[in-house]
C-alpha cells in the first residue's frame, strides 16, 4: 500500500501549515490552469462562431450534471473518513468504478433525448463521446480523493497539468483544422484520461473490489448528501443555461456560456483551489479538537477577501473584459457578465458552507439548503428572461442568489451547530476590501476614459487589495486552525 495513506507530510505536522502547503500547490493548478485554458478560450472564440459553443456547452451540461453523482459520494466519503481509511476501499473502488459504467451506458443510449431536451438535438453525438469522462472519473475517485484527504496537492498538481497540456495542445490543433465543437469534446477527453492515468500511477493505486456493510452505510449517509447536493449545485448553474438555449436559441446560449465562463474567473480559482482543502482541512480540524467555529471563520474569511473585491471589479469591469479580450462579436455577453460576477460570488461561499455542514455531520440541511435556492431559482429565470431576455437571466441569478440563497446557507448552518455570529465577524475585513475597491474603481473611472488603461488600473487595485488582506489575515488563520476547543 502507498506511503500516502500512512505517512504525514514532512514540512509542517501543524494544521494550518499543511492547509497551507496544499493551498500553495492548489493555487499553483488552478492558475496555470485557468491561465492556459484562457489562452486557448481566446484563440477559439476568434475561430469558432456562437453556435458551435453552445452545441459544446449543451453537451457540456449534460457531462456535468452525470459527474456530480457518477461517485456517488464516495471520494468526499473517503475524505470525511476518520481512521484508516484502507479497509474502506475495496468498497469505495466497487461503487465508483461500478457507477461509472451504469451511469456511462444510460447517457450512450439516451443521448439523443438529453440534447433534444437542452435544445440542441444535434449535439448527441459530442455526448456521447465527451461521457467517456464519466468512465475515467469513476478510476479517478479513489486516487483523487486520497490526495485530497492528506492535502498532498503537488502531486495533484503533477497529474492536472499533464491532462491539461493534453487537452489545450489537442483543442487548438482540432480547432486550427476545422473540427469546430469536435475539437472542444475531443480535447476534453483526451486530457480527463491522462490526468486519471497519471492519478493511478502517483498514489500507486489500482482498482480492489470488494463490499461492506458498514462501509456501504457511511458512504449512503455522508456521500449520499454530497451527491444530491452536489447534482443541485450542478442544476443551479447550468439550469439558466438550459432555460437561456430553450428560450432564447444556441446563439444566446453561446453568449451565456461566454459569460458565465468569464464571471467563474476570479471566483473558480479561489472555489478550486479551496475545494480540494475545504472539506479535508475542516474533517482533520474536526479530528484533531480543533475549534471548528473560529477554523471556519478564518478560512471563509482568508477566502472571501479574494473573492468579493474580484467579483465586484469583474462586475464594474465586464464591458471593457469582453470588448477587449473577445472581440466585439461577443458584446451581448457584456451585459450578462456584471449579474453572474456577482452570482458566482455567492456560489463560493455556499461551497465552502457545504463543506462545513457535511464535516459537523448536518447532512439533510447540506441538501435542504440547496433545494429551496434551486426552487426560487428556476421560475425567477424564466420570468426575467421571458421580460428582459438575455440580460434579465443573468439578473435574476444574481438577485436569487444574494437574496435567498445567502440567508438560508445562514440558516442551515445553523442547524448543523455552527456559530454563525463568528462567521460573519470572519467577513468583516473582506467586506470592507470590497467597499474600498468598488470606491477606488469608480474614482478611476472618472479620470481614465481608455479601455484598455481603466482595465490595467482596476486589476492592479483589486491586486492589491486582495494581497493586502490576506497577510492582514494570516496571522488570525495560524491562531484558528492550530488552536485546540476549549472544553468547558
Amino acid at each position: 500500500m502507498s506511503e500516502l495513506l500512512t505517512d504525514a507530510p514532512d514540512a509542517d505536522t501543524a494544521l494550518s501549515g499543511r492547509f497551507k502547503v496544499g493551498l500553495r500547490f492548489s493555487l499553483i493548478n488552478t492558475v496555470f490552469s485557468r491561465l492556459a485554458t484562457f489562452a486557448v478560450g481566446v484563440l477559439l472564440a476568434r475561430l469558432l462562431v456562437p453556435e458551435e459553443f453552445g452545441l459544446y456547452t449543451t453537451a457540456l451540461v449534460v457531462q456535468t450534471l452525470l459527474l456530480a453523482f457518477n461517485d456517488f459520494g464516495t471520494a468526499s466519503a473517503l475524505v470525511r473518513h476518520k481512521g484508516d481509511v484502507r479497509p474502506m476501499l475495496p468498497t469505495v473502488w466497487t461503487i465508483s468504478v461500478g457507477g461509472a459504467c451504469v451511469v456511462y451506458l444510460a447517457c450512450v443510449l439516451s443521448a439523443p433525448v438529453l440534447a433534444t431536451g437542452l435544445g440542441s438535438p444535434s449535439a448527441a453525438d459530442l455526448i456521447r463521446l465527451l461521457s467517456l469522462n464519466v468512465l475515467f472519473d469513476g478510476f479517478a475517485a479513489v486516487p483523487g480523493a486520497l490526495l485530497t484527504r492528506d492535502l498532498r496537492q503537488a502531486r495533484r498538481l503533477v497529474a492536472d497539468i499533464l491532462g491539461l497540456v493534453a487537452n489545450l495542445v489537442l483543442t487548438a490543433t482540432l480547432a486550427v483544422a476545422g473540427l469546430g465543437a469536435w475539437a472542444l469534446v475531443i480535447g476534453h477527453v483526451a486530457g480527463t484520461g491522462v490526468v486519471t492515468l497519471v492519478l493511478l500511477i502517483v498514489t500507486r493505486q489500482r482498482p480492489v473490489f470488494g463490499l461492506s456493510r458498514q462501509h456501504i452505510h457511511e458512504v449512503a449517509k455522508y456521500g449520499g448528501a454530497v451527491v444530491v447536493a452536489s447534482i443541485l449545485m450542478v442544476l443551479l448553474q447550468y439550469a439558466p443555461q438550459t432555460i437561456t438555449g430553450r428560450m432564447l436559441g444556441a446563439t444566446s446560449l453561446g453568449f451565456f456560456y461566454l459569460a458565465s465562463n468569464v464571471s467563474s474567473w476570479p471566483a473558480s480559482v479561489v472555489t478550486t483551489t479551496i475545494e480540494r482543502v475545504g472539506l479535508a482541512t475542516f474533517s482533520r480540524a474536526r479530528d484533531e479538537g480543533v475549534d471548528l467555529d473560529r477554523a471556519a471563520s478564518a478560512v471563509i474569511g482568508m477566502v472571501a477577501v479574494a473573492v468579493l473585491p474580484g467579483g465586484a471589479t469583474l462586475a464594474l469591469l465586464a464591458p471593457q473584459v469582453v470588448e477587449l479580450v473577445y472581440g466585439e462579436k461577443w458584446a451581448p455577453a457584456a451585459p450578462v457578465l456584471a449579474g453572474l460576477a456577482v452570482a458566482t460570488v455567492a456560489r463560493v461561499l455556499a461551497d465552502l458552507v457545504f463543506n462545513l455542514m457535511i464535516t459537523a455531520g448536518s447532512a439533510l440541511s447540506s441538501v435542504l439548503v440547496q433545494v429551496i435556492w434551486l426552487v426560487a431559482l428556476v421560475p425567477a429565470a424564466i420570468f426575467a428572461t421571458a421580460h428582459w431576455g438575455l440580460v434579465g437571466m443573468g439578473w435574476a441569478v444574481a438577485a436569487v442568489a444574494c437574496v435567498v440563497a445567502l440567508p438560508v446557507h445562514a440558516w442551515g448552518l445553523r442547524r448543523a451547530g455552527v456559530h454563525v455570529p463568528a462567521l460573519l465577524r470572519g467577513l468583516a475585513v473582506p467586506a470592507a476590501a470590497t467597499l474600498v475597491t468598488v470606491a477606488a474603481l469608480l474614482a478611476i473611472r472618472l479620470v481614465v476614459h481608455d479601455s484598455l488603461l481603466y482595465l490595467l488600473a482596476g486589476g492592479v487595485v483589486t491586486a492589491v487589495v486582495i494581497v493586502a488582506g490576506w497577510f492582514a489575515g494570516r496571522d488570525r488563520l495560524n491562531t484558528a486552525l492550530d488552536a485546540p476547543a476549549q472544553v468547558g
